[in-house]
């Protein structure tokens, strides 16, 4: 339908076929986004536990009672078509500092029907939550692109669900990289998808007409969880991670989001700008400078703040063992 509409003469994609193949992309979702994060994590493979098709999670091996702090777990929220080698990267420099961590992953169709779709997966993350062996458990947020929108999702979920903010008092820290905005979804895809200006502004137009035409499906659900996620409830720490070169997150749109979250009271809200780097590539293109970026962020919560000491204390004890 959109495309055609741009003028591209392709088979019309309709919501019966989406849904009938749940892991097809969006109709303007760039299939090269898959390819941005590298997968060259190191060590030994660390075993999935599948919990349903939105949901693994990954136990870090590591001992971290040393460090006096409960294990946190690390909600990481994947961008469309990642693939799990690609998030391997992320999962694995947590689950090195002892964290578990939970993989969420969404579905084209369920962005399309957040009533049947993403607000479905964000009441099984809240009551996965809430089980026994996690309902205790320091919480880190770590979104990539449209994952800021599924976060939003969660978080309202996790507001419907608490008495006394058993579940968002939890979270300790708060990860964005290259957060979407879905009023921005038909500027920034048609400037992926088309290099002629005047198709982009087709494309464009066509777009914002088919938001309007789900409005009531889709749309105001959207809306909420867009105002929900630039006035966001917890105050913990927050970083965002973006670049001047990014098709679809616009770096203005960030600093927005960064100064209407200081206007409500974030009192530890910062971001981090990169260079030339592509959607959700940040990590790819500047890795050690994106590495040490988020290691000046963790450290100025407890557990990693802890878990860091240790860590440098026992490379200096290796390093004095040596010496002698």
């Amino acid at each position: 339908m959109i495309r055609a509409a741009a003028g591209m003469h392709m088979r019309r994609p309709s919501l019966a076929s989406l849904a009938s193949n749940a892991s097809a992309e969006l109709p303007w979702q760039p299939g090269i986004v898959r390819f941005y994060a590298a997968a060259t994590s190191d060590g030994p493979t660390i075993p999935e536990i599948r919990i349903d098709d939105n949901l693994s999670l990954q136990k870090s091996p590591k001992n971290v009672e040393s460090s006096g702090e409960k294990r946190p777990l690390v909600l990481l929220l994947s961008w469309l078509a990642a693939k799990q080698r690609h998030l391997s990267n992320f999962s694995r420099f947590y689950l090195d500092q002892g964290c578990d961590v939970l993989t969420i992953k969404i579905k084209p169709m369920q962005i399309l029907l957040p009533k049947s779709g993403s607000q479905v997966l964000a009441k099984n993350v809240v009551q996965f939550l809430q089980h026994t062996e996690q309902q205790d458990k320091p919480l880190l947020v770590h979104t990539f692109s449209v994952g800021g929108y599924v976060y939003s999702e969660i978080l309202q979920s996790m507001l419907d669900a608490e008495k006394e903010k058993e579940i968002t008092s939890r979270i300790i820290g708060q990860i964005f990289d290259s957060p979407v905005d879905l009023d921005n979804i038909p500027i920034g895809m048609s400037k992926v998808l088309l290099k002629n200006q005047t198709m982009q502004t087709g494309l464009r137009k066509s777009l914002e007409m088919y938001q309007n035409l789900t409005f009531n499906i889709a749309g105001q659900h959207h809306l909420r969880c867009s105002r929900l996620f630039h006035h966001n409830p917890v105050k913990a720490p927050s970083i965002f991670f973006y670049s001047d070169a990014d098709p679809i997150t616009s770096p203005r749109a960030v600093e927005r989001a960064i100064g209407m979250l200081k206007e409500v009271g974030h009192e530890s809200v910062q971001g981090k700008e990169f260079k030339g780097s592509p959607h959700v590539s940040h990590m790819y293109k500047h890795r050690e400078e994106y590495v040490s970026t988020l290691r000046l962020f963790l450290d100025q919560i407890d557990y990693f703040k802890k878990v860091s000491s240790e860590e440098s204390s026992g490379t200096s004890s290796e390093k004095t063992e040596s010496a002698v």
